[in-house]
């Protein structure tokens, strides 16, 4: 006969499953990113974003910078993105200028921008813009060695055929765990170890048991419904330890909880980026895997080939090519 230890796992969960992230390419409507997208701070981080991906394993990218200290005032001032590259016995500076404004930039622009890395001890400059440059802005900063990057919207590539990420995340609430014993059972716990031996925590029990309710094989089919979940989990391996260091093997976790599954799109956004000498097609899209917020970014390379990279801050990692 099986008896219960029911003095082990009760705990309020703000739940969450993997998170995982579904692609479709068919479904969603593209509406594209407008100039009221790439505003302030979204058009910093996401310009952030690109340069970690190029900017490689010695540079360090930071935005919002650390303030450096003006020549002339001696008082600190901020640039949008600041990127330093580590070459052993010197570093090298390059700010960014993110320009989000209803205009092209203009020659004022770029002087004030030059005049601020040259008195901030910046080496390089570069001014990013979502509306473009004056002609007469693109010599001035040629003249004062200032790299002009447009990040223009574009309204598709032929290579990307997916418009938006659609993720799906259950959300659990008070789970209820009973570690069931065959037999006899002790009297108090102080430990549970897996099939390996190593000690589980509270929280990483509740997380096996919540990763294992489960999956639908469509997700859409449980998006804004309650699931009650009544589950016999076997527990292989799995052992509890008493106070006085007797071992228990758990035969199984018997699981009362309940969950809802919510769904989020996120549109891919697509944009060249150009200057320099450079020309990148881009797509993006924010996302969510698990608890870790980001951004996918696929770049395109001049193989034809796509690298994808996904970037939970402000350094890219790449994670496909």
């Amino acid at each position: 006969m099986l008896k219960r230890n029911e003095t082990v796992l009760s705990a309020i969960m703000s739940a969450y499953d993997e998170g995982d992230l579904w692609s479709q390419s068919s479904l969603w409507y593209r509406s594209g990113m407008g100039k009221k997208d790439l505003s302030g701070k979204r058009l910093e981080r996401l310009v952030a974003m690109l340069e970690g991906v190029f900017a490689g394993t010695n540079a360090t990218i930071e935005s919002p910078s650390r303030r450096l200290v003006d020549r002339d005032t001696g008082k600190p001032r901020e640039h949008d993105v600041l990127i330093t590259w580590d070459h052993g016995h010197h570093r090298i500076i390059t700010a960014i200028e993110c320009r989000d404004r209803s205009r092209p930039v203009g020659v004022p622009d770029v002087e004030a921008f030059a005049d601020k890395c040259a008195r901030t001890g910046v080496h390089s400059g570069v001014i990013v813009s979502a509306t473009s440059f004056r002609n007469s802005a693109r010599v001035k900063a040629a003249a004062r060695s200032i790299t002009c990057m447009d990040l223009a919207e574009v309204e598709r590539f032929d290579w990307l055929a997916m418009e938006a990420f659609v993720g799906y995340e259950r959300k659990f609430g008070h789970v209820e765990a009973r570690i069931m014993f065959n037999d006899a059972q002790p009297d108090a716990l102080s430990a549970v170890f897996d099939a390996d031996g190593t000690q589980l925590s509270e929280q990483q029990i509740l997380t096996v048991i919540t990763h294992s309710v489960p999956a639908a094989e469509n997700p859409e089919d449980e998006v804004g419904k309650l699931f009650p979940v009544n589950m016999h989990m076997l527990t292989p391996g799995w052992t509890a330890h008493d106070t006085e260091g007797n071992v228990w093997p758990i035969d199984h976790i018997e699981v009362q909880t309940s969950f809802t599954m919510e769904k989020t799109v996120s549109t891919v956004q697509t944009h060249r980026y150009v200057g320099g000498g450079k020309d990148y097609a881009i797509a993006s899209a924010d996302a969510k895997i698990g608890e870790v917020v980001g951004k996918f970014m696929m770049v395109r390379n001049e193989d034809d080939t796509t690298s994808v990279y996904w970037t939970p801050d402000k350094h890219g990692k790449q994670i496909e090519t």
